[in-house]
């Protein structure tokens, strides 16, 4: 197979025929596997430092941005696939080029599926560690927050937030 990456997806649907799933439940059950497997690429691209690769995640249009208490953080927001990409450079060759990055990703939820869109949540715990560091040390935690758009190289982020986790006393 030319495609290691449609293996999953094709697997998923040759499972469902012998267990015999109606044929919008396969659609349905492919289309979550294909969405589950762009987000664990979200996080080796990020973390091996693959710029374009993980640029290639988002559609044209697409757009990041992260919150804090339902705010939008200042200057955290980037759209565009390319403006995406000048982002992932910039980290990776910058603040992030003394460090190993991970992005512990779980607990993915689908809040809206249909067959061209869909909107997911997944808890996220991300850590990063420099050469000095004995051990990893965690950066940051919270949920992110996605829309995927089908596109004809298949399922794509349309936003990606992430909601970081801020506890206040009431």
């Amino acid at each position: 197979m030319n495609n290691p990456r449609m293996f999953v997806p094709l697997l998923a649907v040759c499972a469902m025929s012998a267990t015999g799933l109606a044929g919008q439940e396969a659609v349905e059950l492919a289309d979550r596997i294909a969405i589950g497997d762009q987000l664990a690429q979200y996080s080796y691209r990020w973390d091996s430092k693959n710029s374009n690769g993980f640029a290639d995640l988002f559609t044209d249009e697409g757009v990041m941005e992260r919150h804090v208490n339902g705010t939008v953080v200042s200057r955290s927001r980037v759209v565009g696939r390319r403006a995406i990409l000048d982002y992932a450079q910039t980290a990776h060759q910058g603040r992030l080029a003394d460090r190993q990055t991970r992005h512990h990703m779980s607990a993915l939820v689908f809040l809206e599926l249909s067959s061209d869109s869909a909107v997911t949540e997944n808890m996220a715990l991300i850590t990063h560690q420099t050469a000095d560091d004995p051990a990893p040390f965690i950066s940051a935690s919270g949920i992110y927050r996605i829309t995927w758009r089908r596109t004809a190289q298949g399922w794509r982020m349309a936003k990606r937030v992430l909601v970081l986790d801020r506890f206040s006393r009431r």
